[in-house]
């Protein structure tokens, strides 16, 4: 009897072991459960292999999601795609899913071609709760008993990467490797497209973020979604110039193409690397903060406004201040100790243009404004002011520090073209020939005119 009893015991866990730890093909549970995921999200859901077991889950390999929206066409392509279920409610007859993990995706999202901008503000999104579930009594609309329950609790994605390129382009505009997201508290709404539908908190982490030249790593942050915006707050990169934080980012995926604005900074920013100033620069930790609204992947778009708060230090050897030393004969501008001063600039078709400012050593003072364009091209006016007897020192004829001596300081103004790399520093005529019409209010205008001319062309060889 005790035989039986142990055979029959073994039998019992074999079964039991077969049965809940056993992978079973199951093409028509993974089907039926594609149907309706993709019938209440507007997604298309295809897989080519559904395997079936009951503690782990559905199992989905070769997986491809496809959506289409104003923003663009999205492909999500993944080796393995887990739907982790309620056992209890499973062998009740009923599949509802908790989390679902997503191996490995690859994710494309290509925008369309350039179109009109709509600079028409953003719509503040929605973040409300959780909606309540469906109601269960007997007004409850019926749902066939084979149809799983979409009770998903929380999506992840493991070690995915995205592409996003515009239509047409060859190598994509962004590229994320390592990406990692954890969605909670997913909420299907009523709503006419899949974007607009789904509401989600969660976390997103990056390992290596390529724009262009630039390459970002170990990012962080919070993301929310509803509404077709895609909220992206407190989002941390690290970057070779400096620590980045992204304070907020929302994304209206309604649009096409897709508008966004953004605030962001960068504490500290190593301004050396990002100012051109050389091997050994001397210039003091930066703090960035800058605001910006704009549409589509591509920055021409981007209009924004901020600040560069530059720490005290010491103007470095950059090209443009040996060129600048160059030209008015003094050598004693590169290592000069500078106070710490406050840049406001500006960002419109990819040109950063500078808000005067001054910057301020013992020596002289050197007033600053311009553009540079992120391409590399520079326009900027330097006006040099010092003491005269500092000038005197100079490269610069009595004649014209007698000209534009204004309380015992000369203001020389300089122009700088070119790139950071290769400036080139000439006369600001126009600006000369201002302070020529200022100085013809208080002397004679003929001797002041001719004067400046001669002058202009022996300080800067008729440039």
């Amino acid at each position: 009897m005790k035989v039986w009893l142990a055979g029959g015991a073994a039998v019992l866990v074999a079964t039991a072991s077969t049965v809940f730890f056993v992978d079973f093909d199951s093409p028509r549970l993974g089907k039926v459960l594609l149907d309706e995921v993709s019938a209440r999200t507007g997604l298309r859901i295809e897989a080519d292999h559904f395997r079936l077991n009951l503690v782990r889950g559905l199992r989905m390999e070769g997986v491809r999601v496809t959506s289409e929206s104003p923003s663009g066409r999205l492909t999500l392509q993944a080796q393995g795609f887990l739907a982790e279920h309620r056992l209890r409610s499973l062998l009740r007859g009923r599949v509802e899913i908790d989390r679902i993990v997503i191996h490995e995706p690859h994710i494309d999202l290509v925008t369309p071609p350039k179109k009109a901008v709509n600079r028409a503000p953003l719509a503040q999104p929605v973040w409300d709760g959780k909606p309540p579930a469906p109601a269960a009594g007997p007004d409850a609309p019926a749902q066939p008993a084979d149809a799983p329950v979409l009770a998903v609790d929380s999506i992840r994605l493991d070690g995915g990467t995205l592409a996003v390129r515009t239509e047409g382009a060859a190598a994509p505009d962004v590229e994320i490797r390592g990406l990692e997201v954890e969605l909670r508290d997913l909420a299907l709404v009523d709503a006419p497209t899949a974007i607009q539908r789904l509401r989600a908190d969660g976390d997103l982490k990056t390992g290596e973020i390529l724009l262009g030249g630039l390459k970002a790593t170990e990012g962080s942050g919070r993301l929310r979604l509803a509404d077709g915006h895609f909220l992206l707050e407190d989002f941390g990169l690290k970057l070779p110039q400096g620590r980045f934080l992204l304070g907020q980012l929302d994304a209206d995926l309604n649009r096409d193409p897709f508008a966004y604005r953004l605030n962001l900074g960068v504490d500290p920013l190593d301004t050396n690397a990002v100012l051109a100033a050389g091997p050994g620069g001397g210039f003091g930790p930066g703090v960035v903060s800058f605001a910006a609204t704009g549409s589509g992947t591509e920055t021409l778009d981007m209009e924004g406004e901020g600040t560069l708060a530059l720490a005290a230090g010491r103007l470095p050897g950059s090209p443009v201040f040996t060129a600048i030393e160059n030209l008015l004969g003094r050598a004693d501008l590169h290592g000069s100790a500078y106070q710490a001063v406050t840049i406001p600039f500006q960002v419109r078709a990819n040109r950063l243009h500078l808000t005067p400012f001054e910057v301020r050593t013992s020596l002289l003072a050197l007033g600053i404004s311009g553009w540079a364009d992120l391409a590399g091209p520079l326009d900027l006016r330097i006006a040099v002011r010092a003491p005269r007897d500092a000038m005197a020192a100079a490269r610069v004829p009595a004649q014209f520090l007698d000209l534009v001596d204004n309380g015992g300081w000369v203001t020389i103004p300089l122009r700088v073209v070119g790139t950071p790399e290769s400036p080139r520093v000439t006369a600001d005529g126009d600006a000369l020939r201002q302070q020529a019409g200022q100085i013809a209010r208080s002397v004679v205008k003929q001797q002041v005119e001719k004067g400046v001319g001669k002058l202009l062309g022996k300080l800067f060889g008729n440039r």
